[in-house]
């Protein structure tokens, strides 16, 4: 995990420390303007900037619900049953102590929602013409075309929280890393490199499939299979259109228009 994604942990651990910390206070030592101060700080550490920020280019997975939903579900497990577990094992005997207990199982939650909304705020991909990085829970790795052994096109399907787990929090690490676009159904190119990692993107995400394309064509990679022949020569047509290379003018030319200077400086000197 990079520094990005765990400064942002902090930014919603915290919160939540001080939030249950006001909360379950203001019953025993705190007074209520303590425990306002607690759950004004808790709010400003969460709001303050600054947000991760990809760079220019980036495609970011498309978060369903969004990040802030994520947080506040997250936040709402963690006030809710983390402040009754706290005053629970502080008061409570017998059966009372270990409900109180219990309810740290649902507080746990607040920990996988912070996950998620940590990985979809930390995480993105950006193409260059040579190849592409990218950026998961803050870590990034550089991929150059030419390291790929093998692209290919592969029919993503999977069903309600299924779909969801795996468009999330589905990869691990920068030996397997996803980003889907959060559908049911999508197709997907993977990219697997001469180690043995690979990184699956939707290409729905992708807003210039084709100069991606045109970019591995050019680094002498095997396009996807799947893709028709005539797709295959319109790419190779338009990078050498793009990328094409003026041929230099004949030797006898060059011969012809280094003498014409001779002349024209001989001439300039005679008179």
């Amino acid at each position: 995990m990079g520094k990005t994604a765990r400064l942002e942990y902090l930014r919603r651990i915290l919160p939540l420390g001080l939030a249950v910390l006001g909360i379950a206070g203001w019953f025993y030592f705190m007074t209520l303007l303590s425990s306002i101060m607690c759950l004004v700080a808790a709010a400003a550490i969460y709001l303050a900037p600054p947000r991760p920020q990809p760079a220019s280019g980036a495609i970011r997975p498309v978060s369903r619900p969004s990040v802030l939903t994520l947080d506040l579900i997250g936040f709402g497990f963690g006030l809710f049953f983390l402040p009754l577990a706290v005053l629970g094992l502080a008061s409570a005997t017998g059966a009372l102590a270990a409900l109180a207990l219990i309810c740290l199982l649902p507080a746990s939650l607040s920990l996988v929602f912070f996950t998620v909304a940590v990985r979809q705020e930390t995480s993105w991909v950006r193409f260059f013409g040579n190849g592409f990085e990218f950026t998961q829970f803050g870590l990034r790795v550089r991929v150059p075309y030419t390291d790929l052994e093998k692209v290919s096109v592969k029919l993503w399907h999977a069903s309600g929280a299924v779909a969801w787990f795996q468009s999330t929090i589905g990869s691990s690490g920068r030996k397997k890393a996803v980003l889907l676009n959060g559908e049911e159904t999508t197709k997907t190119l993977v990219f697997r490199r001469n180690d043995g990692s690979t990184f699956t993107i939707s290409s729905e995400l992708i807003p210039d499939l084709q100069r991606v394309l045109i970019g591995m064509d050019r680094a002498e990679v095997d396009l996807p299979e799947g893709i028709s022949e005539w797709q295959r020569k319109k790419i190779r047509r338009r990078r050498e259109k793009m990328y094409r290379v003026e041929e230099p003018a004949p030797k006898s030319e060059q011969l012809d228009v280094a003498r014409i200077a001779a002349l024209i400086e001989h001439a300039r000197r005679n008179a």
